[in-house]
């Protein structure tokens, strides 16, 4: 595992002086070359890996500028973990996931793209242990993918899912359930769900969490649940802007992550 590629950047959004330690690297995977975008603060408690929803392919140039997905939850909070006292990992997805429309079908619940998380957190644990994986949305389904399917200094210490597509909707939407082959006892790991009230998005709706945590339990899983509540937000009900995205208390989850993580002992681990 090596860094590829170091480009220092200035990313709108961030403050001047987050703006400044924010590097694009590209880590190595199965011959591909993962390109994220990496904030590092002082003296990090942990580490975590933003895995933002909708497509995915967040298109990122080499000098970090973001070509879809900017909005994401996970992505445009990225400043807020590192000031958390986290280093804070946004990948893009692999190139030979894309296409020239699009994402391979059903990439987010195959053994590549679980391969290529694996290789983020092999190489941030190299910085700073634990290493978290935080999915939003459809980001979820990778999350949930990479721990099922990895194991040893590849897979993820703990996992959060916030506004997550947790359970089957219908027979091809792919959600946690399908990433873990239907297989509770493969997500065993430290869990925090977090969902908001006013989620009216039909692949994330809060009783979704309820029939999850059921599932998992069969499996003798458990995980922590907490429920946020907010404005409604605006436009289309499963989009970064409306409660789906916790628009307008972004400050609220990225809290409650941090302290879920902080309060955590991996010593164990």
């Amino acid at each position: 595992m090596r860094i590829l590629a170091l480009t220092l950047c200035i990313v709108g959004g961030l403050t001047p002086a987050l703006a400044q330690s924010e590097v694009t690297v590209e880590i190595a995977s199965r011959g591909q070359k993962v390109r994220t975008l990496l904030i590092q603060p002082e003296k990090p408690a942990a580490s975590v890996i933003l895995l933002a929803g909708g497509h995915g392919k967040l298109d990122l140039s080499a000098d970090g500028k973001i070509g879809w997905g900017a909005g994401n939850q996970l992505v445009r909070t990225r400043a807020a973990y590192a000031r958390a006292g986290f280093i804070t990992a946004v990948p893009d997805i692999a190139p030979d996931l894309k296409t020239p429309t699009g994402t391979v079908n059903y990439y987010r619940v195959n053994a590549s793209h679980a391969r290529d998380t694996g290789a983020m957190v092999k190489y941030l644990r190299a910085i700073k242990a634990p290493v978290i994986v935080v999915g939003t949305s459809r980001g979820a389904i990778s999350a949930g993918n990479a721990v099922a399917k990895l194991s040893g200094e590849e897979r993820p210490d703990a996992m959060v899912l916030t506004a997550a597509m947790l359970m089957p909707v219908d027979a091809k939407t792919p959600s946690v359930h399908m990433a873990a082959g239907g297989d509770a006892n493969r997500l065993q790991i430290p869990l925090l769900v977090v969902g908001h009230r006013k989620d009216r998005c039909k692949w994330t709706l809060p009783a979704s969490i309820d029939a999850f945590k059921a599932w998992l339990a069969r499996g003798g899983g458990k995980l922590d649940v907490v429920m946020l509540d907010g404005p409604e937000g605006k436009g289309d009900p499963c989009e970064a802007q409306s409660a789906h995205g916790f628009a307008g208390i972004d400050d609220q989850v990225v809290a409650t992550v941090s302290q879920w993580i902080k309060s955590r002992d991996f010593s164990s681990r």
